[in-house]
């Protein structure tokens, strides 16, 4: 019988795996970890110890909700630092290189207060996007606004006229509504409202639900434009609620590291992927919050090879993403073309 997987382990990333073409469509900016990385490496010196700070939190904070709320709470670099253009594109261009040299050939980054509070945001990060197409010409990043419905709701009305207008620009082409409380049944009723009007933009949308606890997936489903679901981990451990999502037609997007650290799946070999898979639910690969969890998409891959999954089915997880992926009818046609 095979040793458990070290969610901290150094994963071996055979050649067959390397040279698979990825996709990851769950990953979040973690802007103050990820230019912390950058300007450490400008600087000379160490960054912030990530993986001792997730080693201490599944050490002495129960699964869940508890170790969930520990994320993005260290500011290794404060906002003014990531004010200047420069940082910003360079924390962008890292993360999309971090990426592509895995093999990816889509990106799609979760953009919270970053997008929503800078007028300068979109330029900016296209600007990075073309700066890694100059080294890497067939990768594609997508852009997923971050929509905190605790946010004032001046502001949540704020940000999404403006989403709307650059939907209809063809500037945008989906989005995650955050909706609380997480760990508990939410009242559903001003997220319906949010995602009707995205919706009827032409946006998808996504929704980070069941990743502590086995709630919300049924009024999630009800959700208009919900086309994918962040995690949904603890679906896959009842029958009933595995029933509805494959019934659904969404994807998941699954992070496997960041789903044992935090402590959704007791360990790898536990995790309900494969049940997600055998219940013929379309399954993508993600890092959630990279940094944070010590991980690369490359690695994730190289870790669903181990627990058994085929190349053959890496190469449908990567199918599944780009077909689930908020970008263009042009992009998705594109990536898939090198997917034959």
């Amino acid at each position: 019988m095979l040793s458990p997987i070290d969610p901290f382990a150094e994963i071996s990333i055979p050649q067959t795996i390397a040279d698979l073409p990825k996709a990851d469509i769950h990953i979040h900016a973690e802007w103050s970890p990820r230019l912390d990385r950058v300007l450490a490496k400008r600087d000379q010196r160490k960054p912030y110890d990530w993986k001792a700070w997730a080693k201490n939190i599944m050490e002495t904070e129960a699964p869940g909700a508890d170790r969930l709320q520990h994320i993005s709470e260290p500011f290794p670099e404060l906002f003014e630092a990531d004010k200047n253009p420069d940082n910003f594109v360079a924390r962008v261009v890292d993360i999309l290189e971090e990426a592509a040299i895995d093999g990816a050939i889509l990106a799609e980054i979760r953009f919270g207060k970053d997008l929503a509070d800078r007028s300068d945001s979109l330029p900016l990060i296209r600007k990075a996007e073309a700066l890694v197409q100059q080294t890497y010409p067939n990768f594609r990043l997508g852009i997923i606004p971050f929509i905190y419905l605790s946010w004032s709701s001046e502001k949540v009305e704020r940000v999404v006229d403006q989403y709307v207008e650059w939907a209809k620009d063809g500037l945008l082409f989906g989005a995650d509504v955050f909706n609380q409380p997480y760990d508990i049944e939410a009242d559903w009723t001003y997220a319906y409202k949010i995602g009707e009007r995205l919706a009827a933009a032409g946006l998808g949308l996504t929704v980070h639900v069941a990743e502590t606890a086995p709630v919300n997936i049924e009024a999630v489903l009800k959700m208009p434009g919900i086309t994918r679901l962040g995690h949904a981990t603890h679906a896959g451990y009842h029958p009933h609620l595995l029933e509805k999502v494959a019934k659904s037609n969404v994807t998941l997007e699954c992070s496997l590291s960041c789903n044992v650290i935090l402590g959704a799946a007791p360990s790898y070999e536990e995790h309900p992927i494969r049940a997600f898979v055998d219940a013929g639910i379309p399954v993508t690969l993600c890092t959630d919050d990279p940094v944070q969890m010590s991980t690369t998409i490359g690695r994730e891959y190289a870790i669903a090879h181990q627990l058994g999954f085929s190349i053959d089915e890496l190469q449908g997880f990567t199918r599944n993403a780009v077909e689930a992926a908020f970008i263009s009818a042009e992009e998705r046609q594109h990536l898939l073309t090198q997917l034959l």
